[in-house]
């Protein structure tokens, strides 16, 4: 996980259609009816530190972004929670389409989990007065199963300096893999609520057959 530095980014407009979540008040990405503000947004990261880190975990410079699977969110302090809203629970953005029901089927096992990458950007600050994120820093390269993501299991797996809860400030970004665990941080001391943007970034050339018919866009390289 590496802490970077991004712009701030501003939703101008959605398409009529949007796809909205109740549950994590998030809107999709590709929702948003302005192709140059995502460009400005990509271009932005693509081209800054976050990319960087991106294509260095990758080990490559072909790197799309999955527009479908890229959020806006607004995480809120438990005292100002609308109908239906819930904080994100321990998870792995790899685990992403992932069917848990189906578990003894060997090709599912064998990509369990995806090997992908997300650029979480702060919009605001968050992580003291408003609602942020917490990781388990120690690396996992399986899927956790939901019986083993319980805060019981969880707290006695892994030893109290595992656990790491960034502040941040608008514009910072956290990069990290698809297996790393984290969830929302919020406390009932907060009284703030926290804007953010999360990206899903896949390897061109290792697409994975969960995420195949999503809708993709390259990351933009530095120009020498």
């Amino acid at each position: 996980m590496i802490a970077t530095q991004c712009t701030d980014f501003v939703v101008a407009s959605l398409a009529p259609a949007y796809k909205y979540l109740p549950h994590t008040s998030s809107v999709s990405l590709s929702a948003i009816d302005d192709r140059a503000l995502l460009d400005a947004l990509l271009g932005e990261i693509g081209r800054g530190s976050a990319g960087c880190h991106v294509r260095r975990m990758f080990g490559s410079h072909k790197v799309l972004c999955d527009l479908d699977q890229a959020w806006i969110r607004r995480q809120y302090a438990l005292h100002l929670y609308p109908p239906e809203h819930a904080p994100h629970v321990w998870h792995q953005d790899g685990a992403l389409g992932f069917d848990f029901l189906a578990q003894g089927n060997a090709e599912l096992e064998s990509e369990a989990l995806l090997p992908t990458v997300t650029c979480w950007i702060a919009l605001s600050l968050c992580g003291v007065d408003a609602p942020g994120l917490e990781f388990v820093s120690q690396p996992i390269e399986e899927l956790l199963l939901p019986v083993e993501l319980t805060d019981k299991k969880i707290s006695g797996r892994f030893s109290e300096d595992s656990f790491w809860k960034p502040q941040m400030e608008a514009g910072d970004a956290i990069v990290f893999r698809g297996g790393t665990l984290h969830r929302t941080h919020v406390t009932k001391q907060m009284q703030a609520n926290r804007t953010s943007v999360e990206l899903l970034f896949v390897a061109k050339d290792n697409i994975p057959q969960r995420l195949s018919g999503d809708c993709f866009v390259s990351l933009p390289q530095a120009v020498d």
